[in-house]
């Protein structure tokens, strides 16, 4: 007798539930997205509606406060029908996390709606001169994901001082990040690139605009909510893995697909009988599957350390983020063999391969990949010492 297949209905498998209903629309837009560089708004609608910028808001909010686990295999499904859709939802989903540092009252005054997506640009391109009772704050600040979208822009800035940025420490300036309603930032459409085009991506820039003491933060204050979401400060970074085990299980399906109808030139023998697309589907499938395997064994580690009220240690971070690492290095190759593979359809703009490839490249020159990145990884594995890692650093 055939075991039936035990039906859970966790908020979880609700979510992803509703994200896997998302797909089809997203992917028949892609075009669109990508000619206009953005989302379109009934796509933005739906993933809201769904809860996909809501899934790190806290319950008391009427968010749905899911595990990071969760969190990354929705943005996952979302890529494999467009990257710059997975994009908007793993920048997005900030809103939990960035109101996390905020007293309550504070941050539901800010994010009104906490259902509605966030930009997060951490890199320290503006100016935040302290002034009474907040900061005056000016600055332009590049990859601003989301921007055609996005409810609450949240900025790095550095603290100037007559003898320079505010220290935390040598060689440690003061990163305070200041969060303002949308409406009184300027967007300043520069997003033309390679891939990832309907990310919105584009730079914005504030001139002069006061943003009261408390709509800010620095990432070495202590988190204004408890719970074991928000227990980790850069837990939100490690989502981005997401994004290329998403891309690069969108392509092995795309050649899958084109196997089951292309022929060889000039025979009637199908491709999918040549032992060169055997051999690279093979190897594309154990690739993906073994970055994919660790990627959400590392994710799952240091969920289950949180969860059981505890801070993971250093080790259980350099697991996480040489994962995430590996996810992107993989999963490059993996598209870039599944490009090769699909011959002369991927040439053609219309072909998903071609954006995937595109997609892919753009993605990995995310600082978060960087090549020097992995050096501290390799000093925490080797018994030495690391020093202002903020990738991999653990609040004692």
């Amino acid at each position: 007798m055939q075991a039936t297949a035990k039906r859970t209905d966790s908020p979880a498998d609700q979510y992803l539930e509703r994200v896997r209903e998302l797909l089809e629309p997203i992917r028949a837009a892609a075009p669109e997205t990508e000619a206009n560089r953005r989302l379109p708004a009934a796509i933005v609608e739906s993933m809201q509606k769904a809860g996909v910028f809501a899934v790190a808001v806290p319950k008391s909010w009427g968010g749905l406060e899911l595990d990071p686990v969760t969190h990354a295999r929705g943005i996952e499904l979302l890529t494999t029908a467009d990257a710059s859709a997975g994009w908007c939802a793993m920048i997005g989903c900030d809103t939990g996390y960035a109101s996390a540092h905020l007293d309550d009252a504070a941050g539901r005054e800010l994010f009104a709606d906490p259902t509605a997506a966030t930009v997060f640009v951490a890199n320290p391109t503006g100016a935040a001169i302290p002034t009474d009772g907040g900061f005056t704050v000016t600055g332009r600040w590049t990859f601003a994901s989301g921007s055609s979208h996005a409810k609450v822009f949240c900025f790095g800035c550095l603290v100037p001082t007559d003898s320079g940025p505010r220290m935390l420490g040598p060689g440690r300036p003061e990163i305070r990040v200041i969060a303002m309603p949308a409406e009184q930032a300027q967007v300043i459409d520069t997003w033309t690139t390679t891939g990832l085009r309907g990310s919105a991506s584009h730079d914005v820039a504030v001139t002069n605009v006061f943003v009261p003491e408390e709509r800010t933060f620095g990432f070495s204050d202590p988190m204004r909510r408890t719970g074991a979401l928000y227990r980790l400060p850069n837990l939100f970074v490690f989502k981005i893995a997401a994004i290329p085990l998403g891309i690069a299980r969108g392509a092995l399906d795309d050649v899958l697909a084109i196997a089951a109808t292309k022929r060889t030139l000039g025979s009637s023998i199908s491709i999918s009988e040549q032992q060169w697309l055997q051999t690279a589907i093979a190897r594309a499938e154990f690739k993906y599957r073994q970055a994919r395997s660790f990627y959400y064994e590392a994710l799952r580690a240091v969920w289950e350390t949180l969860e059981s009220g505890e801070m993971p240690v250093q080790r259980q971070v350099v697991d996480l983020h040489l994962s995430m690492v590996g996810a992107m290095e993989n999963c490059t190759e993996i598209v870039d063999s599944m490009y090769r593979a699909a011959g002369s359809a991927s040439l053609y703009a219309r072909h998903t391969l071609d954006r995937r490839f595109r997609d892919i490249h753009t993605a990995g020159q995310h600082t978060t990949f960087a090549p020097d990145r992995i050096s501290d990884d390799g000093k925490v594995l080797l018994g030495l010492p690391v020093r202002n890692s903020p990738m991999i650093s653990v609040p004692s």
